[in-house]
């Protein structure tokens, strides 16, 4: 083995990358019952990671002061601004875009966890093997099942592609991921 200087410049797409691992949750997630709450939130949390990557990309193409103006504006003055800026006028509390909404609520919930004290009082039909894994849990867990990974994970891609189309960037917004020129010397 030898050593070598490689030296270069390219562009890593990380939406795209945010996206990918969520699919890859979501397909688990089908498949195995076992691990499927983990695999939900594993979707939800890399939802709303590819969906704040995007935000990203697309204000640094809309705005040349984005990387100061980002820092300033929550994630719904973000989707308001992007909304008005590519005249899509959209009504933010309507699929799909409530779903974004929906995810970076649950990525907040996450992020700035806290201990929680819950009660409830329901009645339900449970089989002896539900009863076993009944859970009474916080919204976060309740966020955590298939339908709703697979409702967020569909609407997040098809705001990605408005936005993507609306702002001119053409073709499909999630075919690169990465790219790059390197040489060897």
């Amino acid at each position: 083995m030898t050593k070598e200087t490689v030296s270069g410049s390219g562009k890593v797409t990380t939406y795209n990358w945010m996206l990918k691992s969520a699919r890859i949750a979501l397909d688990f997630a089908r498949e195995e019952e076992e691990g499927r709450f983990f695999q939900n939130m594993n979707v939800l949390v890399y939802s709303a990671f590819a969906m704040e990557a995007y935000f990203n990309h697309l204000g640094a193409h809309l705005y040349s002061d984005w990387q100061c103006r980002e820092r300033k504006l929550s994630k719904l003055k973000k989707l308001r601004q992007f909304n008005e800026r590519l005249h899509l006028n959209r009504d933010l509390a309507e699929e799909p875009y409530r779903s974004v909404l929906d995810v970076f609520d649950f990525r907040d919930a996450l992020a700035h966890g806290k201990t929680e004290n819950v009660e409830s009082q329901e009645t339900v039909e449970l089989t002896e093997d539900d009863l076993r894994s009944y859970v009474i849990g916080t919204k976060w867990m309740d966020a955590c099942t298939l339908e709703n990974a697979e409702r967020i994970f569909y609407n997040i891609e098809e705001v990605i592609r408005q936005l993507h189309n609306a702002a001119g960037l053409g073709g499909n917004p999630f075919i690169h991921y990465h790219s790059s020129a390197y040489s060897v010397t």
